[in-house]
């Protein structure tokens, strides 16, 4: 087994979907999962450096694919593809933030897996989960991220701003999520133990494959009206790009299992491959570092619930 799965074996099985069809039925899903998200791992090498490109402001959705951006985009600027170098949050903060010295950016975000990055790495960090968390839904809406984005920019004129919002990932927000918790006792949801995950509530057909792409679809589309309006407040160049993209039911390869999410362990073109949104801007700011202001201690068990509320444990 070992040995038949060499790199140029896997080179020509990519290719060839009959036979890693066979392959996955013969082995079942998750060894080929396995395999093929190792090869993806070594296509795809590091990924994009965000802190090296050139931005005023790089506006970041969690778990956008590249694919639902392209479609329900209506900003104007140049799109591109991206590969990410994480599947997943921490990756994405992880190789893109960690171990350098940021002073001339200030990081507002949503996601609770910022608290995980050593302080003094930017000069400020606003931790949105822990101050403007909505218990009801178990996220940060859209417009607190904007308004606390704006706070920044006008604290912080002379600085880099990172936004990251936590739409279109789960908990999604819309009709159609409203109607699933109405019909669904979800986990995670109004932070409550109990419930089952919104995978599991698809795996054991409670929800449909078209209603939770649909429930995304709208999500996504209340995330990007409310990046619309943070772009009307700030200045500068501004990208709007995504950490990871979303498994929403697709099978990998001919006779595998359909794929959920971001937190199976494996690579695959859907998670790596974000969209990058370059708008040009004459008015650019002008960029100090400066030595990082202090943090805040954080509480584990909040950030340990907030992490569950969105999926995450």
């Amino acid at each position: 087994m070992k040995n038949h799965y060499t790199l140029e074996n896997l080179r020509r099985a990519i290719n060839n979907p009959v036979l890693f069809g066979r392959e996955a039925l013969r082995l079942g899903s998750l060894p080929i999962h396995r395999v093929y998200g190792g090869y993806l791992e070594y296509k795809y090498e590091d990924g994009i450096d965000v802190m090296d490109e050139d931005w005023d402001n790089l506006i970041v959705l969690d778990a956008c694919r590249y694919d639902y951006f392209e479609e329900l985009n209506t900003l104007d600027g140049a799109l591109r593809r991206e590969v990410s170098k994480g599947k997943k949050s921490w990756e994405f903060i992880r190789d893109n933030f960690t171990d350098r010295e940021l002073y001339d950016t200030v990081y507002v975000t949503a996601n609770p897996f910022s608290t995980d990055i050593e302080e003094g790495t930017f000069h400020d960090i606003d931790h949105l989960h822990m101050n403007r968390w909505d218990g009801d839904i178990g996220t940060v809406q859209p417009e607190e991220v904007v308004e606390a984005a704006v706070e920044a920019h006008e604290k912080y004129p002379n600085k880099r701003l990172i936004v990251h919002f936590m739409q279109p990932q789960r908990p999604y927000l819309g009709e159609m999520a409203d109607r699933l918790r109405e019909r669904v006792d979800l986990q995670g949801y109004g932070n409550h133990d109990e419930g089952i995950q919104i995978w599991g509530a698809v795996k054991q057909r409670e929800i449909t494959v078209d209603e939770i792409r649909t429930a995304y679809t709208e999500s996504l589309q209340i995330v990007l009206e409310s990046v619309e309006q943070l772009l009307a407040e700030v200045d500068g160049k501004s990208v709007i790009t995504a950490d990871h993209g979303e498994m929403l039911g697709e099978r990998l390869l001919p006779g595998t299992t359909r794929v959920w999410g971001h937190m199976e362990g494996f690579s695959t073109p859907t998670l790596r491959g974000v969209p990058w949104l370059q708008i040009d801007s004459e008015n650019r700011r002008d960029m100090v570092a400066e030595e990082p202001v202090g943090q805040s201690e954080f509480d584990d068990d909040t950030v340990s619930d907030r992490l569950a509320a969105l999926g995450y444990r």
